[in-house]
């Protein structure tokens, strides 16, 4: 996603540069057609992006009951002998609930380490380039 800003950002800047050349060979058409194409890759990612995010919304939205169901499942087919009681019942759902907000932000924590990867990489590989030579204007 953040290639194709990258690139819609570097035509604009090529765009605004060089506008009065674009606009004396009549070259609008053919940058905004540029500009669109790469706008509807960004769009598809965004929109990729966000219907994952929307399921994993769901999914995060369902899990204490899937898991509270899952688990009393699991325990009462193990074993004839394990009957479930109100006071286990109870005491499991509590648990639950206190480990469901740590669960919760392990992907936003993950999601924002690999953001915070990606940012560093890019200040890496700017402020480790090469200086421009400013006297050879």
């Amino acid at each position: 996603n953040m290639k194709h800003k990258d690139e819609r950002m570097k035509i604009m800047n090529e765009i605004l540069n060089g506008i009065k050349i674009l606009k004396f060979f009549a070259w609008e058409l053919s940058f905004q057609k540029q500009v669109e194409k790469i706008r509807a890759w960004e769009l598809k990612g965004l929109l990729y992006f966000f219907h994952l995010q929307s399921f994993g919304i769901f999914i995060f939205s369902c899990a204490p009951i899937l898991v509270s169901v899952a688990t009393f499942a699991v325990y009462v087919m193990v074993d004839e002998d394990n009957i479930l009681d109100a006071q286990k019942a109870f005491t499991s759902i509590a648990l639950f609930n206190i480990l469901r907000f740590p669960l919760g932000m392990f992907p936003l924590t993950l999601s924002a380490m690999v953001q915070v990867k990606v940012s560093t990489d890019r200040l890496e590989r700017y402020l480790g380039s090469e200086d421009l030579n400013t006297s050879a204007i």
